[in-house]
């Protein structure tokens, strides 16, 4: 009985584990490819979760290096990413959806 008893408990600390593991927030490096847009000197981002704006970021655009690095820690989910890419020929802008799952670097072409 008392092994069962343990076993239970154990099987029950790993779940709670696994979950609360899975749960928190994911080292992600955001790398926002301007290639699109070579003339852009500079970056507005604005990253929400439904209704919440998560992260706003902006960024200066100086020599011929067309990606910017952005290292966030984000909970796992579904994003929407707005960016803004102005220049002496304008400013473009777009959104798109992102999808955080796991640790890692994505690469998102924007300026196009």
């Amino acid at each position: 009985m008392r092994r069962a008893a343990r076993l239970v408990a154990l099987l029950g600390a790993l779940a709670v584990g696994a979950f609360l593991f899975s749960a928190s927030p994911k080292d992600v490096v955001l790398v926002y490819d301007l290639a699109g847009a070579p003339e852009a000197t500079a970056l507005e981002v604005d990253l929400r979760r439904g209704d919440d704006l998560v992260r706003h970021a902006e960024f200066r655009l100086t020599g011929p290096d067309r990606q910017v690095r952005h290292a966030l820690r984000l909970p796992r989910g579904e994003y929407a990413l707005a960016w803004r890419a102005a220049g002496p020929a304008g400013a473009r802008s777009g959104e798109r959806t992102l999808d955080v799952e796991e640790e890692g670097t994505i690469v998102l072409p924007v300026g196009r």
